[in-house]
């Protein structure tokens, strides 16, 4: 793949790693004053994202977000342009 292909690639994935992780943390913060109870540990967190079965796209958003840094930053170090 060539370094056009892979920034390109690399961005996307960090723009929806993003935005999947802000509709998350949006969607978390909207079901806060909806909790009733919660016990420390894990904490009102934890028991936010079971109770609302949010754990595969957060996780997915993390996976996404953290490879698309390691893509762009492979392509930059890999297609340094010389001077």
């Amino acid at each position: 793949m060539n370094g056009t292909k892979s920034y390109l690639l690399g961005s996307v994935f960090i723009l929806s790693g993003t935005l999947l992780l802000g509709l998350m943390h949006l969607a978390i913060a909207l079901y806060l004053p909806h909790l009733t109870s919660w016990s420390n540990p894990p904490g009102k967190f934890v028991t936010m994202m079971n109770d609302m079965m949010g754990w595969f796209p957060y996780l997915l958003g993390l996976i996404l977000l953290v490879a698309g840094v390691v893509l762009v930053c492979r392509t930059y170090f890999l297609h340094k342009p010389t001077n």
